[in-house]
């Protein structure tokens, strides 16, 4: 499936004072699929998830959303909860009517997805956690720092580049005060407090989601939970594997079961 012009439109939604950017494109199914929620990174935009929704079907919603203070949205006052980012994405799909959702996070991404399963879990088909963070056995900021550079030598040049945009654009400053609040949400145990079906996605050589980690997660399911290992792959996988991914998601946005990689 490979990437197209796909008609994108753009929503501004504020909640609770917050500017959202939600770049929507496919339309409502009547065949009774689910919208796919893409969320994405700290320090990171949507555009880290552009591969995925532009090799989705057009007949699959998608939104893919710029949090409050990512991208060219205003930046709060504050740093916001992994808590409040979710509560406020629950009421973003409640208007757009965009409810049942596959709930798809990357990175600290995962976290926000995560906890608007445990808030809406009749609304979420699947949880999709890709490159779940935050590792339970490594929560030091030194420690999230060395895998962060030990990912960086193994992505290609563009998505480097891409990352090193995104994170000049939304400032130091405003990087270490979300920071906080990723390194401070509880992933493990919120984990084991979702009903929902979840998948955890990660790259065979991702420094950041490792393998036991990744296994801990799935194990700590209440429900039906797998983990899926893309090969050859680090901690971005929605741009070194979108086709595979978007196949997947639009596999689960259809009530369908989805295979290995």
């Amino acid at each position: 499936m490979s990437e197209r012009t796909l008609e994108t439109s753009e929503h501004d939604e504020c909640v609770a004072g917050r500017q959202y950017r939600v770049h929507v494109s496919g339309r409502s199914s009547t065949d009774g699929a689910a919208t796919i929620l893409l969320v994405h990174g700290i320090g990171m935009t949507h555009a880290s998830l552009d591969p995925v929704q532009h090799r989705l079907p057009a007949g699959i919603r998608c939104l893919n959303v710029d949090l409050a203070g990512f991208g060219s949205t205003e930046r709060p006052r504050r740093a916001v909860p992994i808590e409040e980012y979710a509560a406020d994405l629950a009421e973003v799909v409640d208007r757009l009517d965009a409810w049942p959702i596959v709930a798809t996070g990357h990175s600290m991404g995962t976290q926000v997805v995560l906890e608007l399963a445990r808030l809406r879990p009749k609304g979420v088909r699947t949880l999709v956690m890709v490159g779940p963070v935050v590792d339970d056995a490594r929560r030091t900021v030194p420690r999230q720092a060395v895998d962060l550079a030990r990912d960086t030598f193994g992505e290609p040049l563009p998505v480097n580049a891409l990352v090193l945009r995104d994170y000049v654009r939304g400032g130091i400053r405003w990087y270490v005060a979300v920071l906080r609040e990723m390194m401070r949400y509880p992933t493990l145990e919120r984990m084991r407090e979702c009903p929902v079906p979840a998948i955890v996605v990660r790259g065979r050589h991702d420094p950041i989601a490792r393998a036991d980690w990744c296994v801990r997660l799935v194990e700590a399911a209440p429900g039906e939970a797998r983990l899926l290992t893309v090969q050859g792959d680090h901690h971005v996988v929605p741009w070194t594997s979108p086709e595979w991914l978007a196949a997947e998601l639009a596999t689960l946005a259809r009530g369908s079961d989805v295979g290995g990689y």
